[in-house]
């Protein structure tokens, strides 16, 4: 048998994520992302930031909704999308795990988390929004 260790399991990189998204109309100051029934909502991107260390990358990107496997994907920029059409008008949970692994650290797991309001669907000859907003988080991380 052959083992394989880092001097420290638990030490682990910190780093941010940018996360790039659109289909919604508003983000609001506590985070929340509101999305119209019926309109996709996309993840375009999700990338590294303010890392600690040079040599660090996200390997795939895991989606949940309310819980529910939503699929994977292990090719950046790790984008998904959502179709809202017939999801129920409230809150949802949105919860994107990333394996992240960096030289001299630990395999660690990066968890990003957002509530989705699905609000009442856009009026008939109302454009889909255009607003693809960037969001710089600080995810959950833990030892894998």
């Amino acid at each position: 048998m052959f083992f394989v260790s880092c001097s420290d399991d638990d030490d682990l990189p910190n780093f941010q994520l940018q996360i790039d998204m659109k289909g919604q109309t508003e983000i609001t100051d506590k985070g929340v992302v509101v999305v119209p029934q019926g309109t996709p909502f996309t993840v375009e991107s999700i990338t590294i930031v303010n890392p600690s260390v040079k040599d660090i990358t996200l390997g795939g990107a895991t989606y949940y909704w309310d819980y529910v496997f939503q699929g994977s994907t292990l090719v950046a920029p790790f984008g998904m999308v959502f179709n809202t059409e017939n999801l129920p008008l409230g809150s949802h949970l949105l919860q994107i795990y990333m394996p992240v692994f960096a030289v001299d650290y630990s395999p660690a797991e990066a968890v990003a988390s957002y509530t989705i309001k699905i609000v009442e669907p856009l009026e008939e000859n109302e454009p889909t929004p255009d607003t693809p907003a960037s969001q710089t988080v600080t995810p959950q991380i833990g030892a894998k």
